[in-house]
């Protein structure tokens, strides 16, 4: 599924950290704290208990499914993203 991820946290440490899980996942970063991609329930399991084992009680991370057509509605205004890679289909396409 096509998911967002959206944190807020307060180390720099930390935050470099959940960023690379975050790229290691296959999201790609389309603002400094946001990231986009498609990730299976597993995954999102997997980056929940990565994030909770290191974010302070401060910190935040969400997690949020977007639907296809959700994603092709957004209104972009700036650089944007290739919603075609965010949204694995130009990887699927390859192989």
């Amino acid at each position: 599924m096509i998911v967002s991820a959206i944190y807020d946290v307060s180390s720099d440490r930390i935050r470099k950290k959940l960023a690379d899980q975050l790229l290691n996942c296959g999201l790609i970063r389309v603002q400094k704290s946001v990231f986009l991609g498609t990730l299976d329930n597993n995954r999102i399991d997997e980056l929940a208990l990565f994030a909770e084992s290191i974010l302070a009680a401060n910190d935040q991370l969400y997690i949020i499914p977007i639907h296809r057509d959700d994603l092709n509605a957004a209104r972009i205004i700036g650089p944007g993203f290739d919603d075609q890679l965010v949204s694995d289909e130009i990887i699927t396409k390859i192989f």
